[in-house]
């Protein structure tokens, strides 16, 4: 950069040239190296109020959310609200790995195969009412 009051000369435009150089080498660098070690998350909202999660009414399991995954470790977090009682389930390809009651649980699953599907299903354990549920997944 150029002292003020002074005109720029070759020199003072070519080391700000290189100085530019540097910190857009250096932020490359850097975020590349960071792209490289985790790949991006996927981030999706959810409704916020209860009412408007999927829900069931059946005593039966019933599928409510559904997400594919890759092989990794996975931190599902579930929110389960019932009008009277109820549960929920995460499965990994079709077998159960976790059962939770109502309340806010972290469920981790690992993935291992090229494709994982990972499932919530809910049911209603009290004698009437709805069962609903939010999931949340966390690649680790």
């Amino acid at each position: 950069m150029s002292r003020v009051n002074q005109p720029d000369t070759l020199v003072s435009v070519l080391r700000e040239i290189q100085r530019r150089l540097r910190v857009l080498e250096s932020t490359r660098r850097t975020t590349t190296f960071a792209a490289a070690r985790a790949p991006a998350p996927v981030m999706a909202f959810q409704p916020a109020r209860p009412q408007e999660w999927p829900g069931t009414g059946s005593a039966e399991w019933t599928p409510l959310v559904r997400l594919l995954t890759r092989p990794g470790e996975v931190l599902v977090v579930l929110d389960v609200v019932a009008d009277s009682a109820g549960e929920a389930r995460v499965l990994v390809d079709g077998e159960a790995v976790a059962t939770v009651e109502v309340g806010r649980h972290e469920v981790t699953v690992t993935a291992s195969a090229a494709l994982t599907e990972l499932v919530v299903e809910a049911r209603r354990t009290g004698a009437t009412g709805t069962v609903r549920v939010t999931a949340f997944a966390l690649a680790g």
